[in-house]
């Protein structure tokens, strides 16, 4: 990929976020409990006195609940999703936001206990280089923590490429509408049916309901619709592995490497960056 294509790329990135979280950027209960999800094996323990970086934290809802667990937060975003995180975190006088790039971070080196990056890295032209963007910031003994999406689900993902090549490059307000097509023909046709019929069989239908129905069904629609503009819209998506994530963090120098699945969907990475990783690593 040329700079220009990279250039070309960050620019529908930072169009289509900015775009998707104004519109999309509303908080919902369930998401303190799916930011627990992304970040284990921590858990809210480890935030109290803390200064943590959220690195693309569009509309703010992984640096509020971090926040709020008692760390001091400086979020991170190139779009004006961060008009609304500001609004999201206006309670919060633990949080500092500011517009800027993942790949060229305007911070000062060791300037965080910790850096975080969640569903974000996978948009970026050069996934790596940006997550090696990262490391400087982290104090040593400090951690960063990823998430990102899995590759486990070739044949889907195949399709939803082949698909997103079209939609991606359509206008928004087009997506948008064939977002809540898909979100409603899920909600109706999937979702809704689960939940009934979990409420009447009990447990024994879980056998039987795809994963992701089973994930939805304990999100309200607007998670749904949300999702479903994601999938179509963002210009560019790379797909990891464990064994993906374990190089990267080999490349890099880090130490005492966690790395997990959940589920068939995404791979999270917890790594500790120790005193002898200076500028990202060798």
């Amino acid at each position: 990929m040329t700079s220009g294509q990279a250039e070309t790329i960050a620019r529908r990135t930072q169009r289509s976020f900015g775009y998707q979280w104004t519109v999309f950027g509303q908080m919902a209960e369930e998401f303190r409990r799916d930011f627990l999800n992304y970040i284990h094996p921590l858990s809210e323990d480890f935030f109290p006195g803390k200064l943590g970086l959220d690195a693309g934290c569009g509309f703010g809802r992984h640096v509020y609940h971090a926040a709020e667990f008692g760390a001091r937060m400086v979020g991170l975003d190139f779009s004006k999703a961060i008009v609304r995180a500001a609004e999201i975190t206006a309670g919060l006088p633990n949080v500092r936001l500011v517009q800027g790039d993942i790949g060229a971070p305007p911070f000062r080196s060791r300037s965080f206990d910790f850096v975080y990056s969640i569903g974000v890295l996978h948009h970026l032209a050069d996934p790596e280089a940006g997550f090696r963007a990262l490391l400087p910031l982290v104090r040593p003994g400090g951690v960063i923590f990823i998430w990102v999406y899995s590759k486990s689900r070739r044949v889907t993902n195949a399709v939803l490429e082949a698909v997103r090549a079209v939609t991606s490059r359509l206008p928004l307000a087009v997506t948008r509408v064939l977002s809540l097509m898909g979100a409603i023909a899920d909600w109706c046709g999937f979702i809704l049916p689960y939940r009934l019929l979990r409420r009447l069989v009990g447990p024994a239908v879980d056998r039987y309901a795809l994963p992701r129905i089973r994930v939805y069904a304990q999100h309200g629609f607007s998670v749904v619709y949300a999702d479903w503009f994601d999938r179509l819209v963002a210009p560019i998506r790379h797909y990891y592995d464990g064994e993906d994530l374990a190089a990267w963090a080999g490349r890099a120098g880090l130490a005492d490497a966690q790395i997990s699945p959940t589920g068939l969907y995404g791979w999270r990475l917890l790594a500790r960056v120790p005193e002898a990783t200076r500028g990202g690593g060798s």
